[in-house]
């Protein structure tokens, strides 16, 4: 029985470890695809092909972030980064750039995940 506790207690620390790995990663390259993903946002108006692959890669990546977020311990940063995702899930199955309305309210859920990234990942602002 102490056995058995003992190998469930290993197991959870190495399972702990990988995570905070994981945590570690993504916090190191949260900053810098807010970043990139802000500087592209006006290659995201129009429906030519660039505004298109920028929508598309700018979900997927929000997708992505709100998906592991919550699981090493960027929950904030998830829920923001899914209400990014949210916004441009119609433009994105359509394969459209993003109208001026859908924008204004990429640019500011944007500023809101920046915001909860940097308060989870301890960033200086």
């Amino acid at each position: 029985m102490i056995e058995a506790r003992t190998h469930g207690t290993v197991v959870e620390a190495e399972f702990a470890a990988r995570i905070d790995k994981i945590r570690a990663r993504v916090a190191l390259k949260l900053a810098d695809r807010i970043q990139q993903t802000d500087a592209a946002l006006s290659q995201m108006i129009g429906n030519g092909s660039d505004a298109v692959a920028a929508v598309a890669s700018a979900y997927r990546w929000f997708h992505d972030i709100s998906g592991v977020g919550p699981t090493i311990g960027f929950e904030l940063t998830g829920r923001q980064a899914q209400s990014c995702a949210s916004i441009l899930l119609s433009p994105f199955r359509a394969q459209r750039g993003l109208l001026p309305d859908e924008l204004k309210l990429l640019t500011s859920g944007l500023e809101s995940l920046r915001i909860a990234a940097l308060n989870e990942t301890h960033q200086p602002g």
